[in-house]
């Protein structure tokens, strides 16, 4: 800020000097544009480039602009305005600024409701919104009285840039500030409404200067050095979002230069692209920002622009810890802390040398005066937790702000001082803290604490369900009105009150009834002086009532004798009955909505949650049953059948009833197959041209196998057919490689066509004209798209996946030259073979795979390739996939299977793994995928051969699971290894462990007994022959693997 009229004394360094010398943010904004008025200010994105806009010519845009709307906005006290992050934004916002009026900046993303909220407690007059968002507007509009709507279109700068200043802005524009200026509002902005309707907060000027003086700081020049008007700012934070706000109008202060991207959220390339074109210096964004640059910065190795920053700032949510760490090696980056409500005013150390770039501290507001930001004890039983408390007369609270009686604010916001940094402060939630289940959804409690509360038997009530499946409710009966009533009323009318808190929360946040607790009446909830419920340490002292109810929840309670005696005489009419009636409790819905028994009960909305509470509600009256019964039987009818056959909790004979089902199942698919294919005639050429049309290739096998088709120049053209809309298909494709750190570029090509999957459909979703089309021209159709999930049975599979497939099978089937079908199968659909599985056809024999519905599934699409091969000469051939880990290059594992579950749950959470007497072979997916490109490609023009067209994908180098273990432990994890038996009995205490959602399915299938065959490789190594030199896992492997799931925050290597 330099200007021979200002005094010397006036400075941000200097107290509140800057606020009582301006007394309005755009008089000083006004003195800034003539100080630097020929240097850059706004730089945005226009035509595939950045342009630039002076100090001066965005005051007289911004002036031009006010001069215009002064006919409808000087009369009014409020106006509100709708659009998108842009240099116009900034020009609407100093507009308003000049116009003295107050400017509400609301969110695009809110709800109507939400708006219409805040237009109705802000009394705004006045909606302006851009066109983009015209029909929201106008059904706001229909809502709210007396408001007026101007639509505007985005501003073409190029043009408004040769307008020349208004001459009559003099006279319009009013420039005489006073003391009153100061508390005056200027703008408006609203809090997240995370837990309720978005409530609005009013800033003054003294709150704006107080906001922006970040840069002019001594705690920060001291420590950063002197920023200028050579600085450039990169802001990706929305510009209605006190973070956006504080980016953009900083710079202001040092004279710099604010960057506008296209539009926000932005991808890694943008943002490469914009640090290197306009030579940032600093940075301000979110943490999810940060931490996808960081994947695509380690793939270009372009860590120049990152390099070249001075700072980086980040706010808004927690950093994941190993991100923060990698890209504080490379670059400042700094946390900052506060709130709508409060402003900015916690900043971590911004030397460049520090190593602190996480922990916070107050920088001083005022130094004249006491310092206005207090760590107070919370609570004094933990005197280590520390809340945030900003005294009465800060300058940085938004105006009317206090929730104390001494006028000052209690944030809510919980610390603890940083060991490693005394002084600095980490963050640790907040006292209304917000629930993160298992699955990770996200539960707000303390609006179903409100609702409950209301009821008058209700004194103090606590929602508990961190890291568990699902909520739960400890209730404090209030004894005043309890004696009033008998027990049975009492759980009645609580419950009722539950049930209202459940209307108003998402379906996964909903309190089951065994869910709910009432304390013994002598028994009280702890809380503060204030009242309220301190969360963590009533769970810790209830703890054995909290386990007690979810292990109730999970493995149902003990039941009584006499509903199950019932239930032996009831007839098939009344168990459907029954069960009806309980999914209809279960799913608040009428049992006139369950008209078809044997459609899937999960189509009617069933999921994990619910489907325990139904099977909690058949226990009452059939005895205890298996948690995932309802999987195994996903009907009304299969289950009431099973119900009623008398047979109870035998894994053996509903092992064999599914196999039963397999057999059957595979039996009519044959039956089918056999009149719905006639004989095939091949006649290939081995000129022809290859067209590929391949399935499941946004998964990880899939997305290695489309890379390296799209690399052979002898394919001519590949469908990648993909699940989902049509215009998100190819961003699927893209988001697939991308985080698989595979070359994006390879997608960019008319060799490649994506297309939607809806194999229900008799054309395949491809619309008539476009099946017969491909019909002709594909070649070979690959099948790699499949559900894995090992709680589903048979019948849900035949639903979602092997229907549908053979749908694709008659659409590759040509009576003369039919298409080469290829289909990824599975080695767990003849696991149960023998000791060695050989390179061939499966016999009519469903016992042959593992007792779980995907193994079924697989093995009823082997037998009907099998005969199809045989008996109609339709060249199908089949890959049998074994186990495939992370790839070779950089260990990129899905963590939702098996073994990573196993890993992690295992080697780092319980520091326990399992023995066991198996073998391992392997494979990394990039050369599974080779392997099956391989085969797809050297058998193209080859004509049927029942003989060559089965082939197993495995590691023809197997090592014992010992040496895995000791790879584990080579990489960095510590753990005992005891017998399969005590590690699932292990797994069993701790629902929170993520191994603990594949609990079933290591329960069948890992035994002392466990023991998985050999698959031979003769033919495959034949055809393929570098299958032999694939890669064995070791240490290497495993490192690579942790570092990745380390990365994505699936492995804490300090736990």
């Amino acid at each position: 800020m330099v200007s021979s009229n200002i005094p010397s004394t006036v400075s941000f360094a200097n107290g509140q000097s800057v606020t009582n010398y301006f007394k309005a943010f755009i008089n000083f904004m006004n003195v800034q544009s003539e100080v630097y008025a020929n240097l850059p200010f706004a730089i945005y994105y226009s035509e595939s480039q950045y342009k630039t806009l002076t100090y001066s010519t965005v005051d007289r845009l911004s002036t031009n602009l006010a001069c215009k709307w002064h006919k409808d906005l000087h009369e009014i006290d409020v106006v509100s305005f709708i659009g998108d992050h842009s240099v116009d934004y900034l020009i609407v916002i100093l507009a308003a600024m000049k116009l003295r009026v107050t400017l509400m900046l609301i969110s695009p993303r809110n709800s109507n409701n939400a708006v219409i909220n805040l237009l109705e407690k802000t009394k705004s007059k006045l909606l302006i919104a851009n066109s983009k968002y015209q029909t929201k507007v106008n059904c706001i509009a229909e809502e709210v009285p007396d408001i007026k709507v101007l639509i505007i279109e985005s501003m073409d700068i190029d043009k408004l840039v040769e307008e020349p200043l208004n001459p009559d802005q003099e006279v319009l524009m009013n420039q005489n500030f006073t003391e009153e200026d100061i508390k005056k509002p200027v703008l408006v902005l609203h809090s997240s409404g995370s837990t309720s309707l978005p409530k609005p907060l009013y800033f003054s000027n003294q709150y704006l200067f107080n906001l922006f003086n970040y840069y002019k700081l001594d705690i920060i020049t001291s420590k950063l050095g002197d920023l200028d008007e050579t600085d450039t700012c990169l802001s990706c934070v929305p510009i209605f979002h006190t973070l956006g706000l504080f980016s953009v109008f900083t710079m202001c202060t040092i004279g710099g230069k604010i960057v506008f991207l296209e539009k926000l959220p932005v991808s890694p390339n943008e943002i490469q692209f914009a640090l290197e074109y306009n030579n940032c210096t600093l940075m301000c964004a979110p943490p999810i920002i940060y931490a996808e640059m960081v994947h695509h910065v380690k793939e270009t190795k372009n860590y120049a622009n990152i390099r070249r920053l001075k700072l980086a700032l980040f706010g808004g949510a927690p950093f994941k810890k190993e991100t923060g760490e990698w890209l504080h090696k490379h670059m400042n980056i700094r946390n900052l802390f506060g709130s709508t409500e409060m402003g900015i005013f916690m900043t971590s150390d911004v030397n460049p040398l520090s190593d602190n770039w996480n922990s916070l501290a107050p920088y001083q507001i005022d130094p004249t005066a006491p310092a206005y930001v207090q760590l107070e004890t919370d609570d004094q039983s933990f005197p280590d937790k520390k809340h945030l408390y900003i005294r009465a007369g800060c300058p940085t609270l938004a105006t009317n702000v206090c929730n104390r009686p001494d006028g000052g604010y209690s944030s809510n916001d919980l610390f603890i001082e940083d060991p490693n940094y005394p002084g600095y402060y980490c963050y640790i939630g907040r006292r209304d803290d917000i629930l993160t289940m298992q699955n990770g959804e996200k539960t707000s409690p303390i609006p179903m604490e409100s609702t409950i509360r209301q009821c008058s038997l209700v004194k103090q009530v606590v929602v508990l369900g961190e890291n568990r499946l699902a909520t739960a409710a400890l209730i404090e009966i209030n004894m005043d009105y309890a004696i009033c009533y008998g027990p049975e009323e009492i759980i009645s009318i609580v419950h009722a009150a539950v049930k209202d808190a459940n209307k108003e929360c998402p379906s996964h946040s909903t309190i089951l009834p065994q869910m709910i607790k009432i304390l013994p009446f002598n028994k009280t909830l702890p809380s503060t002086d204030k009242g309220t419920v301190v969360r963590k340490q009533a769970e810790a002292e209830y703890i054995e009532i909290v386990e007690g109810l979810y292990k109730e929840f999970m493995e149902g309670s003990s039941r009584s004798t006499a509903n199950n005696k019932i239930s032996t005489t009831w007839t098939t009419e009344k168990t459907e009955g029954f069960l009806t009636n309980s999914l209809a409790e279960v799913l608040c819905l009428p049992e006139s909505y369950f008209k078809e028994c044997n459609k899937s009960m999960f189509d009617y909305g069933l999921n994990s949650l619910t489907s325990v509470q139904l099977c909690n509600r058949i226990s009452e009256y059939f005895g205890d049953i298996p948690q995932n019964l309802v999987f195994q039987f996903p009907t009304i009818q299969s289950l009431s059948k099973y119900l009623l056959s008398g047979v109870k909790e035998d894994a053996t004979y509903l092992d064999e009833m599914r196999y039963r089902q397999t057999q059957d199942l595979a039996n009519e698919y044959i039956k089918k197959a056999n009149i719905d294919f006639p004989i095939a005639n091949g006649i290939y050429s081995n000129k022809s041209n290859t067209v590929i049309m391949l399935t499941g290739a946004t998964g990880s096998l899939g997305s290695f196998m489309l890379r390296n088709l799209l690399q052979d120049s002898s394919v001519k053209k590949v469908y990648a057919i993909i699940r989902g809309e049509k215009d998100i298909l190819m961003d699927r494709l893209f988001k697939s490689f991308k985080d698989r750190s595979l070359d994006t570029s390879l997608l960019m090509t008319d060799r490649l066509e994506v297309l939607p999957m809806n194999f229900n459909d008799t054309f395949l979703g491809f619309g008539k004209d476009k099946y017969y089309k491909l019909k002709q021209e594909v070649t070979i159709v690959q099948h790699c798209a499949w559900l894995l999930d090992f709680n589903m049975s048979i019948e849900h599979y035949n639903k979602e996946c092997i229907a549908p497939f053979y749908n694709l099978l008659k659409f590759a089937f040509n009576q003369v030259n039919p298409m080469h079908m290829h289909f990824v199968s599975s080695v767990s659909a003849s696991a149960n073979y023998g000791d060695v599985v050989p390179e061939d056809h499966l016999p009519l024999d469903s016992h042959v795979c593992m007792p779980m519905g995907y193994a079924h599934s697989k093995f009823v699409v082997e037998v009907l390739l099998g005969f199809l091969i045989k008996e109609k000469n339709f060249p199908c051939y089949i890959e049998r996939l074994g186990q495939v880990c992370g790839d070779s290059i950089n260990g990129i594992w899905n963590t939702s299977e098996q073994y990573p579950l196993m890993f992690i749950g295992g080697g780092s959470v319980m520091h326990k793994m399992p023995v066991l007497d198996v073998v391992v072979d392997w494979v990394p997916v990039d050369h599974a995928a080779t392997s099956i490109t391989d085969i797809m490609l050297r058998t193209a023009d080859l004509a049927a051969n029942t003989n060559q067209s089965v082939y197993h994908i495995v590691n023809t180098r197997t090592i014992p699971w010992n040496d895995i273990l000791q790879f584990l432990k080579e990489a960095g994890m510590s753990f005992d290894t005891v017998i399969p038996s005590e590690w699932i009995e292990e797994l069993q205490k701790n629902n929170a462990n993520p191994a603990y959602k594949l609990l079933n399915y290591y329960e069948q299938n890992f035994n002392e007994s466990f023991k998985m065959p050999i698959w031979e490789t003769r033919k495959t190594a034949s055809l393929i022959p570098n299958i032999k030199k694939t890669p064995i896992v070791d240490a290497s492997s495993f490192i690579k693997l942790l570092k990745y799931w380390e990365s994505v925050g699936f492995y804490d290597p300090f736990m």
